[in-house]
């Protein structure tokens, strides 16, 4: 037989500890979307790079959209087939950014890749433990940029 009482318990003592993380996360960093600030800087800078060889060779080429309603994210196409959507993600297990792929044939999403925010001054959050148990590694901005850039180019996040 199944005790609801205490699978609501436990759901209500989940919550509450997702809840405090955030709050948590919110006190110890006065921006949480420093982080997100500097990977969007790298990203613009890694696309410029990748821009001037695919001119050079005559291939497509990416560009940016600005979505006003949407300034935790950053939309990134490639020629007029691919897209990839960048955003931050704030939850108890901390912080993370999300690079979701979709593309050709259909628009669908292709891959989705998921990077730790650093822990430095600017996001002084306690990184949650993988699922084998090791702790998770941070990524840092710049690394995000060129892996998100070059992802995009191969049609895939690995």
């Amino acid at each position: 037989m199944v005790d609801y009482a205490k699978l609501a318990l436990d759901a209500k003592l989940s919550q509450e500890a997702d809840r405090l993380a955030v709050e948590r996360h919110r006190s110890l960093n006065s921006d949480p979307c420093s982080f997100f600030e500097n990977v969007r800087n790298h990203l613009l800078a890694e696309m410029n790079k990748a821009n001037v060889e695919l001119r050079k060779r005559g291939a497509d080429i990416f560009d940016r959209n600005h979505l006003p309603g949407f300034s935790h994210e950053v939309f990134l196409t490639f020629g007029t087939t691919t897209l990839c959507r960048v955003g931050l993600n704030v939850h108890g297990g901390g912080c993370r950014l999300t690079a979701v792929l979709s593309g050709p044939p259909n628009g669908y999403e292709l891959s989705r890749k998921e990077y730790v925010c650093n822990q430095d001054e600017s996001c002084k959050v306690v990184l949650p433990a993988r699922k084998d148990g090791r702790p998770s590694k941070p990524s840092r901005p710049e690394e995000i940029a060129v892996d998100i850039i070059s992802g995009i180019l191969r049609g895939s996040f690995v």
